[in-house]
């Protein structure tokens, strides 16, 4: 019999797992090399373009999912990925190396991606940098496989309860891994600010690095990523104690169904964001007082004839509408256009989205609000309006929406562009209620890219120019709810409560802390916190103020 052994790492996601390692192979495959005829340049380069472009279908289903389950951190890593496809070196370097090479497709994009880093990163040490490598190098791996006869498949099998050991893990492994099987991470490398760590942070999935993985021959194992420790054939009583830790922390993050209020009694709501079917669970563990916002988008991002299907889109809206047993759900219309899931409608939408993209597609919208108004009979059911930016578009919805039904569904707005904040008084008359959609409205007022890495610690929800417009639209006559990123962080719920907010909508699993945040604040405190905020001219000062 073994004796108990500790392994200490560092933790990277916190929480404690209880399962069975399953050992991730990180060798590389052999790089075919071999000479080409110039008949054949065409050929190959032709097969390069379809890898690229199976790559880019990968990463967009991807990216699905990961929204659905509100993982923004990784939405934002799959994005850098795809806006890397585009990138000179992916494109016309490769193609022209093939031309000038006479080599086979593989062979030529090795080379390129092994030329880029050796000039650009190599000799550097640069964290930043060397996290702009990893991304090079996650995506060519993925390319690779595409331009090979057998691509690796999209999710990788594994048993249930398994604790994945690897040497390093990538973003593509951690996103590969069905949530519902793997249940933690332990690898030889990796940082805190590593896009893997960041993925499994925003899924929740244990995280410990640091440990030499060749010790980890049995199981069952434990894994404690609040301390930062891989336990090793568990003694009976730390098995029973890791069971006892694990079950308090399942029961902080989900069982808290007690209302959401403030020390001095002042009533908060707090809804649930959702985009797919398998979180509906989740929605009333959580203790979610409704569904906030419910991205019907990422419903039919597999299957895309059903943009175009009333009944199977009504089937699919009444079953969401059941499932809440009469509590409100919010179903935000397609946010699709601009760089959003184009290619599922095979033409050039030349910048639009949201609600321009559907009232210029009105056949769309038309089908989809008629299967919603129809679903209606089934419980509480409201329509919200994504990218918003003018009255206009507001009044040329409600007609169509007369058009189809005279039920009166409540009709609400998303408030994500500057310009619907600045009219978000006219906007406020002619809707039922507003939803800030605060991810969108930081990269439109401060004037980021999201895809773009460098423009990271730019990202600023406590921007004075933020907490502003956050504090005119909450101060409306309206019902407003905060449904961004912001709204699922628990340092910013004072300060929002005293912007004004008094309903926010979260991932189901952030609901718990929200909810702790709320009934351990005092409405009035919020409220002076909120005024000296409103009052300093920088992020930096309001951070110092809410830390102290």
């Amino acid at each position: 019999m073994r004796e108990e052994e500790i392994l200490h790492g560092i933790s990277l996601s916190e929480g404690v797992a209880i399962g069975t390692p399953f050992f991730l192979s990180n060798q590389e495959e052999e790089t075919p090399e071999f000479e080409i005829t110039i008949s054949e340049v065409d050929e190959e380069i032709a097969r390069y373009r379809n890898a690229l472009f199976s790559s880019k279908e990968d990463l967009e289903l991807i990216q699905c999912t990961l929204e659905g389950e509100g993982s923004e951190d990784a939405v934002t890593i799959i994005d850098t990925h795809i806006q890397m496809l585009k990138d000179p070196m992916m494109t016309v370097t490769v193609e022209e190396k093939i031309r000038q090479m006479k080599q086979n497709t593989e062979a030529v994009f090795k080379s390129v991606i092994t030329d880029y880093e050796n000039r650009f990163f190599s000799a550097t040490k640069d964290l930043f940098f060397q996290e702009r490598m990893a991304d090079v190098n996650d995506l060519s791996k993925r390319i690779l496989r595409h331009l090979g006869k057998k691509p690796k498949k999209a999710v990788i099998d594994i048993p249930h309860n398994s604790i994945l050991v690897a040497r390093v893990l990538t973003p593509s492994d951690v996103i590969s891994l069905p949530v519902e099987c793997a249940i933690g991470f332990i690898t030889e490398k990796g940082g805190e600010n590593s896009h893997a760590a960041l993925i499994a942070r925003g899924r929740g999935i244990p995280f410990v690095s640091g440990i030499d993985i060749s010790k980890i021959l049995v199981s069952p194992l434990i894994l404690n990523g609040i301390k930062g420790k891989v336990i090793l054939n568990p003694t009976s009583k730390t098995l029973a104690a890791s069971k006892k830790i694990r079950t308090a922390l399942k029961k902080q993050e989900i069982i808290v169904l007690e209302k959401a209020e403030t020390i001095d009694g002042h009533k908060i709501k707090v809804f649930a964001n959702v985009g797919n079917l398998n979180d509906l669970d989740l929605i009333h563990e959580s203790g979610a007082e409704g569904i906030g916002l419910f991205r019907t988008e990422y419903l039919f991002s597999h299957h895309v004839s059903l943009f175009a299907s009333e009944e199977e889109q009504y089937e699919i809206y009444c079953k969401i509408i059941q499932s809440m047993k009469g509590l409100p759900v919010v179903f935000r219309v397609f946010d699709v256009g601009a760089d959003k899931y184009v290619e599922f409608f095979k033409e050039p939408l030349e910048g639009l989205r949201g609600i321009r993209f559907l009232l210029t597609r009105r056949e769309i919208f038309i089908t989809q609000l008629s299967a919603l108004t129809r679903a209606t009979e089934h419980g509480d059911v409201r329509i919200l309006l994504p990218f918003i930016s003018d009255i206009h578009e507001l009044l040329e919805s409600k007609k169509i929406l007369s058009e189809i039904s005279n039920k009166k569904i409540p009709l609400g707005c998303m408030i994500e562009l500057p310009s619907a904040v600045l009219t978000s008084d006219f906007l406020s008359k002619e809707c039922d209620f507003l939803s800030i959609g605060t991810n969108d409205l930081i990269q439109y007022s401060l004037g980021l890219d999201r895809a773009s890495s460098y423009t990271d610690e730019l990202f600023q929800p406590i921007h004075p120019s933020i907490l502003r417009m956050v504090n005119i639209v909450a101060g409306l006559q309206k019902p407003v709810t905060i449904c961004g990123e912001i709204a699922s962080n628990p340092l910013l719920i004072p300060l929002l409560i005293g912007l004004g907010i008094k309903e926010f909508s979260a991932s189901p699993r952030f609901i718990p802390a929200i909810k702790k945040v709320i009934q351990n604040t005092k409405f009035s405190d919020a409220q002076i916190l909120a005024q000296k905020a409103l009052m300093l001219p920088t992020a930096r000062e309001i951070a110092r103020l809410i830390e102290e």
